[in-house]
């Protein structure tokens, strides 16, 4: 009996997350370029265009995020 409700809370957590990141998926990008989940990206390596950006529009998107690019719009 135990066992069937750890399996289904398990079940219920998987679930939940998978809406959520179906809901925003770009939760995932906000978390990695915002340093949440560790500082792997230096700072020349995030002011590089991403692929499918031109520098020009790269540097449109960077301005709508000040608190992350601000480094490479200095």
């Amino acid at each position: 009996m135990d066992k069937k409700i750890i399996l289904y809370i398990i079940i219920g957590i998987l679930i939940l997350g998978l809406l959520i990141l179906t809901i925003f998926p770009g939760m995932i990008y906000t978390f990695r370029d915002s340093g949440v989940l560790g500082n792997s990206i230096g700072v020349a390596d995030k002011c590089k265009p991403a692929p499918g950006y031109t520098e020009e529009s790269w540097r449109e998107h960077m301005s709508h995020h000040l608190n992350i690019y601000k480094d490479c719009l200095s």
